[in-house]
């Protein structure tokens, strides 16, 4: 390569690094956040969520309650949490039943324009001493979705985007182009205790799977179970009788 010029060989090696990057998912050593169930932990990369990168999680009003566990378990390294709410509705003792602190969340509420959620978000995503960033938006382009990526991978700040699926639409809607992985969460009737449906749809480097998740206090799993494809119809057919 010597005939090369140096700043191409250096835009060249700039591309290998980039290209290893997506090619290998889990560095060694990354920094990883367990979902607290050795079943789910064992289908991610790394053992857990890979910080660092931007999440895409959806379903019902199970989701949030997921997003709010996950908030909560990155909040055991000391330091503020982050949620960009929609609405001025946010119910916040909810979201302290899953685990997090009142004093270290930070709220930030009535973002309904959605380049008012995607700026907000990208510069939490940049704040390096937020342990965790919740936004809910509806959907992002490529463009957007890029720069959400960057901003996570230069800070390591997890980001997570939170959107409730509307009625009738296809569940295999991706609205996060770039994320790292994308979650389906969805409440499992008939129970008398909270039980989520947790299915990983995507996972660079992981392994889709569905599971049946009870939610402690505090938001603390206190068992996880492999649901079958058929138990997963059956929970659809009934919410959607």
């Amino acid at each position: 390569m010597s005939h090369v010029p140096k700043t191409k060989r250096r835009a060249l090696e700039a591309l290998r690094r980039e290209i290893r990057r997506i090619e290998i998912p889990a560095e060694a050593g990354a920094a990883c956040l367990s979902l607290g169930t050795p079943e789910i932990d064992g289908a991610l990369p790394g053992g857990g969520l890979r910080a660092g990168c931007v999440h895409e999680i959806g379903g019902d009003e199970a989701a949030t309650g997921f997003c709010a566990a996950l908030l909560a378990r990155a909040g055991r390294v000391p330091g503020p949490l982050m949620w960009l709410a929609r609405g001025n509705d946010l119910y916040l003792p909810g979201l302290v039943r899953h685990g997090i602190e009142p004093g270290r969340l930070l709220v930030a509420s009535g973002l309904r324009r959605r380049a008012d959620m995607l700026w907000a978000m990208e510069e939490a995503l940049r704040c390096r001493v937020l342990r965790g960033v919740v936004a809910e938006v509806d959907t992002l382009d490529r463009a957007a979705s890029r720069r959400l990526m960057l901003a996570a991978e230069g800070s390591g700040v997890p980001g997570l985007v939170l959107w409730p699926r509307a009625e009738g639409e296809q569940p295999g809607r991706v609205r996060v182009p770039t994320a790292d992985s994308r979650w389906r969460v969805t409440t499992v009737p008939g129970t008398g205790m909270t039980r989520w449906r947790v299915e990983l749809v995507h996972c660079r480097g992981g392994r889709p799977g569905c599971w049946v998740v009870g939610m402690a206090a505090h938001g603390r799993p206190y068992c996880s179970t492999r649901a079958s494809r058929g138990m997963a119809a059956r929970d659809l057919s009934r919410r959607a009788g």
